[in-house]
């Protein structure tokens, strides 16, 4: 059917055993485009991992191919074989679309390969979790496919203005036609949660956790975030916000310092700055950012929860009184009915196994002891 030069065989993949993320509700991920990204985020993550090897956008992301994905779902639904994600299958742990790359890239309207993922997941009626933040997502065909029963969106939106939007997201959608997507999906009645992540700072640290900076006009601010879009993404229908503060290497702010003339080492505490490269903000500005953002969602009568992926786990435990939802980060179960499982009811053992099948028992072992007493200190320490 498909040119394997030009599409990839694929299947659905775990995030990393490790304890850095291992707490992650939805961590059975899949991606229906991969090896790059056209939307070119300067902050993204994955862009920096896979240019490390010269993966990313050479020459361009290729799409599954997605008789591989179909025959999968077959084998584990309609027949007895044996393969190594059955159980996790079986037991339908939501799958993410949209992990390492967008799943609504503007290759999509060509190709198709997200729409016809959906019509496979629709068909098994597999529980989905859709990561964008493109307002194709919205498109009148794909919502016919998606089942509001067992589809969650999570809609990336970190900023609505537009013209910062433009430097750092070049190639994304511009946030107001997001929040017209947005308000699309809310009307369907497909659960729709917009991603303030990553969350960049507007003021330097100790603005709100320790009130010693006072605003003036000559005082520096990065306008990307600003409270005020809580009201406007309020408006357009939106109950959701989940939201992760920024962690940033050094390549995306000498790009932010040299298009935007804002270097946001700037903002960083004089300790940071000596001992931390990249950007990072002091544990209690960070929770200071996520209760002011908590209490404006508040006010517009939203829910409010965090993502602790990419800052270590110790924020997965201890902003848990923040989450509307304390036994779901994501805040998905309460509102999609068909979300019953998530990937932490996978032992660690049966995730290493999968992640590295080369490993012998002894390591594996050894490993997930390592990892479960690493998060319970964690915990033990944060839990509050």
């Amino acid at each position: 059917m498909q040119n394997e030069k030009h599409y990839l065989k694929a299947h659905p993949t775990l995030l990393s055993g490790s304890f850095d993320c291992s707490q992650c509700f939805y961590g059975l991920q899949f991606d229906t485009y991969q090896n790059g990204c056209t939307h070119d985020c300067q902050y993204c993550w994955a862009k920096t991992e896979l240019s490390k090897t010269d993966q990313w956008n050479n020459p361009k992301p290729i799409p599954i191919d997605i008789v591989h994905l179909k025959e999968l779902f077959h084998t584990v639904f309609e027949t007895d074989k044996s393969v190594p994600l059955r159980h996790i299958l079986e037991q339908r742990i939501p799958l993410r679309l949209g992990s390492m790359s967008d799943p609504f890239l503007a290759i999509e309207k060509k190709l198709n390969i997200t729409y016809e993922t959906l019509k496979i997941l629709s068909y098994y009626k597999y529980p989905t979790l859709i990561l964008t933040r493109s307002d194709l997502v919205a498109d009148e065909k794909y919502i016919q496919v998606m089942d509001k029963e067992r589809t969650a969106i999570q809609l990336s939106i970190p900023s609505t203005n537009e013209k910062l939007s433009k430097i750092l997201e070049p190639g994304a959608p511009s946030p107001i036609l997001r929040l017209l997507a947005l308000e699309k999906l809310m009307k369907a009645g497909i659960w729709t949660t917009v991603r303030l992540n990553p969350l960049f700072p507007t003021h330097p640290d100790g603005f709100y956790s320790k009130k010693q900076i006072v605003i003036s006009k000559t005082t520096t601010t990065f306008d990307l975030f600003q409270l005020e879009m809580i009201d406007q993404i309020a408006q357009y229908g939106c109950k959701g916000i989940l939201t992760g503060f920024a962690h940033l290497n050094e390549k995306t702010l000498s790009y932010i310092h040299r298009e935007v003339g804002i270097n946001l080492r700037d903002f960083m505490t004089e300790e940071f700055k000596l001992r931390t490269s990249g950007f990072k903000y002091t544990d209690n500005e960070i929770r200071s950012y996520y209760q002011v953002i908590s209490d404006r969602c508040k006010l517009n009568q939203m829910e409010f929860s965090t993502c602790y992926l990419g800052l270590g786990e110790s924020f997965f435990w201890k902003d848990q009184d923040l989450w509307a939802d304390k036994l779901d980060c994501c805040n998905i179960k309460n509102h999609v009915k068909e979300f019953k499982t998530d990937t932490n009811q996978i032992p660690i053992q049966t995730r290493m196994k999968l992640l590295k099948p080369n490993l012998n028992y002894f390591t594996v072992t050894f490993y997930s002891f390592y990892y479960k007493l690493s998060s319970f200190l964690i915990k033990s320490l944060w839990k509050k």
